[in-house]
């Protein structure tokens, strides 16, 4: 008898402590998964079946969430450059985003190629595509032009030539994309940084989505030898980076070694290896944090070229560029024996696009890639400027059905910055573009850095006279300016007059 009583004593203090022991667990999980590793790691290998939204995918709170509509077969017709030029290291830099005929197992084509099924599937309509020669870049806004003054449709959307497509939208050849029906730019797969550099008066008539995903290859970027800083004892450009050290006077510094007359010639030339190979100086005026033009609260932009930044950051570009470390080009970023000075280990240091890593992918020798540098630590941020031959997004007037236009381009947009940009990203440049683990990181920084300064996006050619002035080894940019300035700012301030005057 008492052994019974004894029993039931102890299953209820059993009962009573059950709930106190399950809450005890419970918090030595929570505490485990504040570690930062425990949880992620239970949650990729089981959590989502005690918690359904524990696997979902962050962008999904993105979804435009946009209703299917029959669009009866319409053709939504894209408009761009083909891929025929010397531009881009033989890279498929313009048609690559938009169309994908059939899955043959190459990531960036198959993943494009499903989300426009998807999105074909879900309008009933079909995508298609006209490109042209990049030995004119201008033939498809000649054709925009064209149709729009016959009151005809080109196409739905339009991937232009940032500089050429400005010229357009001042023709009164394009819709406002701020304005556009199912169309949010707020959203972060629509540009920030170019929507500030494009937009006038807050109206936006070139703009940029992850749509055009391979825009991301038109940035400026470093790109360093490591065998050649292992050798000479150069710090490591990752740790600077990572340090906020990676400044104008740190780089400055560092490409003072490298510097070797390889034929014993007594001469310096593209034969001999340098701590810096230059193609393009303006990259300094950007990436230090100066701007051509600022904007004002009602955007409207104004000339902030001259001042004490921009001057210091001249200077300093200036002893960089016409160091005798430094190999020099000035005249075109696509330049010639420059990526092969790189190639061939003649340069510890090389300053261009990211796109020629294509070219670079033979190399014997491990490299890496960081940005420019910044003015001086106290800079916020890194900068990165876009080259103008990257491709923008424009509507041209005259659809038939602007909604219908508006809902494609937004699911593209979406759905690129869902699904492809993780291919794109994580898989093919961790893959085949870059070299480690740290160069992703530093991509990372570039893809989130991009600049657009409205007077260069525009034509003006202050820019030129930054390259031209630093090519010919002017040290007084002042009076070079002064003597342009009134006739470039006023070929600008036409254009930006005539766009704010559009309806």
């Amino acid at each position: 008898m008492k052994f019974k009583k004894l029993i039931a004593l102890l299953l209820i203090i059993a009962m009573l402590c059950l709930p106190l022991l399950i809450s005890l667990t419970a918090c030595g999980d929570k505490k485990s998964g504040e570690g930062g590793k425990t949880d992620n790691s239970e949650n990729a290998q089981g959590g989502a079946e005690s918690d359904p939204d524990s696997q979902a995918d962050p962008k999904e709170q993105y979804d435009p969430k946009l209703a299917p509509v029959d669009m009866q077969g319409y053709e939504f017709k894209v408009g761009t450059r083909n891929d025929d030029g010397v531009y881009h290291g033989g890279a498929r830099a313009h048609t690559r985003d938009i169309i994908a005929e059939a899955e043959n197992g190459d990531l960036i084509n198959d993943v494009v190629y499903r989300r426009n099924v998807a999105i074909e599937e879900k309008y009933n309509c079909k995508i298609t595509m006209d490109s042209f020669s990049e030995n004119d870049e201008s033939s498809s806004n000649k054709i925009v032009e064209k149709n729009v003054k016959a009151g005809d449709k080109s196409y739905d959307l339009h991937m232009t030539h940032m500089m050429i497509g400005t010229e357009t939208a001042v023709k009164g050849c394009y819709y406002d994309i701020a304005k556009f029906p199912n169309i949010d730019i707020s959203k972060p797969y629509w540009s920030k940084g170019a929507t500030e550099g494009f937009s006038i008066g807050r109206k936006l008539y070139l703009g940029l989505s992850d749509f055009s995903f391979s825009t991301n290859e038109n940035l400026y970027c470093i790109f360093f030898n490591k065998v050649l800083t292992q050798n000479y004892g150069v710090e490591n450009p990752y740790t600077l980076v990572k340090n906020n050290e990676w400044t104008f006077a740190k780089f400055y510094e560092i490409i003072k070694v490298g510097t070797l007359d390889l034929n014993g010639d007594g001469k310096m030339t593209d034969k001999d290896q340098y701590g810096y190979i230059s193609t393009a100086s303006v990259n300094f005026l950007w990436s230090g944090g100066g701007r051509m033009m600022s904007k004002d609260a009602d955007d409207i932009p104004y000339l902030d070229f001259i001042n004490d930044r921009v001057l210091d950051i001249y200077d300093k570009t200036f002893a960089i560029v016409n160091s005798e470390n430094t190999y020099s080009k000035e005249a075109h970023w696509h330049t010639g024996n420059t990526i092969q000075m790189f190639a061939n280990s003649q340069g510890v240091f090389y300053g261009n696009q990211l796109c020629r890593v294509n070219e670079l992918r033979a190399t014997e020798f491990d490299f890496g890639i960081v940005p420019y540098p910044k003015y001086d630590s106290a800079q916020e941020r890194y900068y990165s400027y876009v080259d103008g031959h990257a491709s923008m997004m424009a509507i041209p007037l005259n659809l038939p059905h602007p909604e219908w236009t508006g809902m494609i381009i937004e699911d593209l947009s979406y759905l690129s910055y869902k699904d492809i940009l993780p291919t794109y990203y994580e898989v093919v440049l961790d893959l085949k573009m870059v070299r480690d683990e740290e160069s992703v990181e530093m991509l990372k920084i570039l893809f989130d850095s991009k600049v657009f300064d409205t007077a260069y996006v525009m034509g003006a050619g202050f820019w030129t006279m930054w390259l031209d002035s630093i090519n010919q080894k002017k040290t007084d940019f002042v009076s070079t300016y002064e003597k342009q300035e009134a006739s470039i700012l006023k070929a600008l301030q036409k254009k930006i007059d005539a766009l704010l005057e559009l309806d």
